[in-house]
């Protein structure tokens, strides 16, 4: 929001309410550095909000803030995941399933293959092709192992695949749930 449109708002909107208070430039100033990302139909309603709910004898800039975050927050809800990250789960992986020719590599490795922006809807042949640069980056060298596509997975059976592999104990997915703090719901 620019400087002058600000001020008219501000002229318009918070002076006849709080009409004993003298507004500095400064505090002007200081109220649009806050406010300037806010649209102008959102900063009226919170300051409607704040003098109706909370009748102070002068405006409190951060009420305002926190009515206006509160107007944006519940006009526009954010896409998330389940969990609340901002960040889609993998279904697409490449794992080291062998030890390269001179006996080095991770066996068990397995490295999730996400493509930003994660906003974007991506067909399961760019994750393939994401995969396969992945892959190749991996054994390119001797040392790194042998490395295999795997596709429509979930974590969970990547690291039951990754304990075969290494021998280890089978773990319980209770467990593996309580160590990772998943609150997936049960199948």
């Amino acid at each position: 929001m620019q400087r002058n449109e600000f001020t008219q708002w501000f002229e318009k909107e918070v002076k006849p309410r709080w009409k004993t208070n003298n507004f500095s430039w400064t505090e002007m100033g200081d109220w649009h550095w806050r406010l300037e990302k806010f649209e102008i139909d959102t900063l009226t309603q919170a300051v409607r909000r704040h003098k109706v709910c909370d009748d102070y004898r002068s405006p409190s800039l951060k009420k305002v803030t926190e009515y206006a975050r509160t107007i944006t927050a519940a006009s526009s809800p954010k896409r998330q995941r389940r969990d609340g990250s901002g960040i889609p789960e993998a279904h697409t992986f490449i794992m080291c399933v062998a030890k390269g020719d001179n006996g080095c590599g991770r066996v068990g490795w397995f490295v999730p293959i996400l493509i930003w922006p994660f906003h974007k809807t991506y067909t399961p042949e760019t994750y393939r092709r994401s995969a396969e640069e992945q892959r190749r980056m991996h054994s390119r060298n001797g040392r790194a192992g042998v490395w295999e596509i795997f596709t429509g997975t979930t974590h969970f059976e990547m690291l039951r695949r990754s304990n075969k592999l290494t021998n280890t104990q089978p773990l319980d997915l209770n467990q593996l749930r309580k160590h990772y703090k998943c609150n997936r719901p049960k199948r």
